[in-house]
C-alpha cells in the first residue's frame, strides 16, 4: 500500500512539473518591444510559456496599442519570480548592458528567441539572450555572443563571429569570416565584406560598406566606408 501511495504522489508531482509555465517578460516596451511581443507569440510553445508582460521605465509606452499584456514594472526595481524568463527588446546597447547586469545580479534567467522563419544552421553557436527576428540567416559555423540582436532580413555568412551585445539592423549583412567585436552597431543595409574585422563599440551607418578593418570606437559611413 505504501508503494502505491508513493507512486500516486510521484505521479502528482510529475503532473505539477508538466503543468508549470514559464513567464516571458519582455524588457523594453517601445516599438521593438512590441515587435518582440509578436515574434515571441510565433516562436514559443505556449503549453510551456506565457507572456506575463513588459518592463519599462515609462508606464505609458503601450498606451493606445492593442496588446493584451501590459507593463508590469520598472526593470531597475522588478522583483524576479521563480518562473520568470526575460527577453530583451532594447536597441540602445549601453542601456541594455546596464539592465542585463542589474537583472543578473538578482538571479534573472534569459531566453533566446529564434523566429521560425529564420534560417539558422545547426552548426551555429548561439549565446543566451539572443534575438533572431523573422527572415534572418545564420550560416554555417557562425558564432553569436550573448545578447546579440539580429533584426529582420539581416544575415551572417559562414564562419562569422559576432561579439556580445552587437546589433544588426534590418538587412545588415556580414560576409564569410567577418568578426564583429563586442558592442558593434550595424545600421540598416550596412555590409561588411569577407574577412574584415569591426572593432569594439564601433558603429557602421546605414547603407555603408566596410571594406577594410575598423579600429575600436569608430564611426563608419559611405561606400567604400570611411572610419572617423
Amino acid at each position: 500500500m505504501v508503494d502505491i501511495v508513493q507512486s500516486k504522489d510521484n505521479c502528482q508531482k510529475n503532473k505539477k512539473r508538466k503543468s508549470i509555465k514559464y513567464n516571458i517578460i519582455i524588457v523594453g516596451a517601445g516599438g521593438f518591444g512590441r515587435e518582440v511581443y509578436l515574434w515571441a507569440k510565433d516562436s514559443f510553445d505556449f503549453t510551456k510559456y506565457q507572456i506575463k508582460g513588459f518592463l519599462s521605465k515609462n508606464k505609458s509606452d503601450l498606451d493606445n496599442f492593442d496588446i493584451k499584456v501590459r507593463i508590469i514594472g520598472d526593470p531597475d526595481y522588478y522583483e524576479i519570480k521563480e518562473n520568470d524568463r526575460f527577453l530583451f527588446a532594447i536597441g540602445d546597447i549601453d542601456v541594455k548592458k546596464h539592465l542585463v547586469t542589474k537583472l543578473k545580479e538578482k538571479g534573472a534567467k534569459f531566453l533566446t528567441l529564434i523566429h521560425p522563419t529564420a534560417i539558422v544552421a545547426n552548426t551555429a553557436k548561439i549565446g543566451q539572450g539572443v534575438i533572431i527576428c523573422p527572415f534572418v540567416t545564420v550560416s554555417d559555423n557562425v558564432q553569436l555572443g550573448d545578447f546579440v540582436m539580429m533584426n529582420i532580413y539581416s544575415s551572417c555568412g559562414h564562419d562569422a563571429k559576432v561579439g556580445k551585445y552587437c546589433i544588426l539592423s534590418p538587412y545588415a549583412t556580414l560576409n564569410g569570416f567577418v568578426v564583429l567585436e563586442d558592442e558593434v552597431f550595424l545600421g540598416t543595409h550596412a555590409t561588411v565584406i569577407a574577412h574584415k574585422k569591426v572593432g569594439y563599440q564601433s558603429k557602421v551607418s546605414a547603407n555603408s560598406v566596410v571594406m577594410r578593418d575598423v579600429q575600436p570606437n569608430k564611426i563608419v559611413f559611405g561606400v567604400p566606408g570611411k572610419a572617423i
